[in-house]
């Protein structure tokens, strides 16, 4: 498979240099493993190995024009993942940015910290058995920089969990912990007995220290949810999670929406701690009306200043399955009539239970994302709740806590990355930034091995999907070192890599070669001097950019397609 892959990539190189990255569609082979359960992409440039997207269901010229503007944020898991980890992929299903150095992680997405956009990261010391983790938080900046690292604070012996990483209004951050603890259950028989305790606290970042900490079994009896004992409860490595929380907003009243997966139920609670409503479980305090009720639910969000409230309705767990299908749910909340009703559903595309994990993301356009958790397959729909596209990103043990849509503008503090391969006077240039999403056009240069940092203007390439191929006839001149230049939509350099060759050595940019950090927004310039007059043109802007692998795959002569439908199953 491996060797096949190779094959593909190099004949999509070949064939046409905007197909660099590999995006499957309807691809019979990827969906019945024939690919691997974990499809993966190589590239030159870069050592990242992404999930494989396969567009069960692809957009078209029909419905391509109501998806909503962004980037995916997905962070694939499971002992099938090549590489698991945090990923960023344009709508194209091109990588944008790979974090898996950071690790496996489950929550994984943008929010807003001190004015700023920023990226908010789970990163584990320990993922326990029984569905719970401990480790870290960390907010990145848009340069993808650590900005804060902090974890739970409870006695200093607890980590954070992974269920939840979201900020406030007042950039304080809510996120979940675990601790067993001894408990009382004789009532099931068990002597000695243990419990996990779920925890909501809010941190100051900053500080690292508790603003607000709910305890589970302080407001709710342990018989009030749906995960009996079972076999745990007889150790502290084994307690009983009959809480599992998994989510909690604030809303501008200063009170928590806490979420219970194993209670199925949604607490409402006031900043002493105390509950002053529950939707769903045994003991509803607000009438659920047809269609509304849920179980083994994920990402329970307040929505349109609290008269709304959206969640992933999972329907089932790995014991227990209550429907035929999860769905995602947005629900209308009427406190005055003490009620909620059932405003929209969204349907899996195959109809199937997720049995844990999960999200549901509505947009500004109210297009909605749904991630279906451990199901490996996200989707969109529009306002109406139409299908727009389907992405399946692995067959076997292959999971994507949630998956988001989000707007994320970066420039890596890093260097773009640059591969030199030589076959005769045919020289091929690839090169890919992790995580730059203004880059518009790249510029080649070349040097001699006599003058190395002096840059000869030598063509120029529009961006398309993570890794560009360049290919340069060298038939005229000996160049010893090729380097690019980053251009972004207002033809500004925003980075030059270094100096490369063919033998992997390489030079550092000119002392002339920088770049005023004001290059990086709409304003910004730059003083490439040694790299001459050559001004990049017919730049595409950045939306025509995202899509544009899959437009040219469209476009692509039949001929072409059908050779490359031949070598992908071969």
């Amino acid at each position: 498979m491996q060797l096949r892959k190779h094959f593909l990539l190099s004949f999509l190189a070949l064939s046409s240099n905007v197909l660099a990255d590999l995006v499957m569609f309807e691809s019979n082979d990827y969906s019945s493993g024939a690919l691997g359960l974990g499809p993966f992409q190589t590239f030159m440039s870069s050592s990242s190995t992404p999930a494989i997207g396969n567009f069960v269901v692809p957009y078209n010229d029909s419905t391509s024009g109501q998806i909503e503007d962004g980037l995916i944020l997905l962070a694939p898991r499971g002992t099938d993942v090549n590489s698991a980890g945090p990923l960023i992929y344009n709508k194209a299903g091109s990588l944008v940015w790979d974090g898996t150095h950071f690790g496996q992680t489950l929550t994984f997405k943008t929010d807003t910290y001190k004015g700023e956009t920023v990226i908010l990261l789970w990163t584990p010391g320990t993922l326990f058995g029984y569905g719970v983790g401990a480790g870290y938080d960390l907010i990145i900046n848009n340069q993808y920089e650590v900005i804060a690292n902090f974890t739970a604070d409870i006695n200093g012996t607890v980590l954070a969990d992974f269920h939840e990483i979201r900020m406030t209004f007042n950039d304080t951050a809510l996120i979940t912990a675990y601790q067993p603890i001894p408990w009382d259950l004789s009532a099931y028989n068990i002597t000695n007995g243990w419990l996990l305790e779920s925890y909501a606290q809010e941190i100051d970042p900053a500080t690292g220290k508790a603003i607000f900490t709910w305890v589970a079994s302080d407001h709710v009896n342990p018989s009030l949810c749906y995960a009996t004992p079972g076999a745990s409860g007889t150790a502290e490595d084994n307690p009983w999670d009959f809480f599992h929380i998994n989510a909690i907003n604030k809303d501008d009243f200063g009170n928590y929406l806490i979420s219970s997966r194993h209670c199925h139920s949604l607490y409402y609670v006031g900043s002493d701690g105390n509950i002053i409503w529950n939707i769903g479980g045994m003991n509803s305090s607000v009438t659920m009306n047809n269609g509304t009720t849920f179980a083994w639910q994920h990402d329970a969000r307040f929505r349109n200043n609290q008269t709304q409230i959206s969640l992933f309705d999972n329907e089932g767990t790995a014991w227990e399955l209550d429907s035929s299908n999860s769905r995602g749910v947005l629900l209308d909340l009427d406190l005055a009539k003490n009620q909620v009703s059932l405003n929209k559903e969204w349907l899996p595309y195959n109809r199937t239970v997720s049995e844990s994990q999960g999200n549901v993301g509505i947009l500004d356009s109210g297009n909605t994302i749904i991630g279906w958790g451990q199901v490996p397959w996200f989707s969109e729909y529009d306002s109406n709740g139409q299908l727009l596209y389907v992405v399946q990103f692995g067959v076997g043990n292959v999971q994507g806590y949630r998956a988001y849509s989000v707007n994320w503008t970066a420039t890596p503090t890093t260097r773009p990355s640059v591969f030199v391969q030589e076959n005769g006077f045919n020289t091929t240039i690839y090169t890919s930034w992790n995580g730059a999403t203004e880059v518009v056009t790249w510029q080649l240069s070349g040097s001699t091995s006599e003058s190395p940092q002096l840059a000869i203007p030598l063509s120029n390439t529009t961006k398309n999907g993570f890794e560009t191929v360049i290919p340069f006839n060298s038939s005229s001149t000996n160049y010893k070192y090729y380097q690019v230049a980053a251009f972004n939509s207002n033809e500004k350099i925003i980075a030059f890599s270094n100096f490369t060759a063919s033998d992997g050595s390489s030079q550092a940019p000119a002392a002339n070669q920088t770049v005023d950090s004001s290059s990086n927004s709409t304003t910004g310039s730059a003083t490439p001097s040694s790299s001459g007059g050559l001004r990049s043109t017919g730049s595409p802007s950045p939306l025509s950019s995202a899509g544009g692998a899959l437009q040219n795959l469209l476009r692509l002569p039949s001929v072409l397609v059908a050779l490359w439908i031949i070598v992908a199953l071969s």
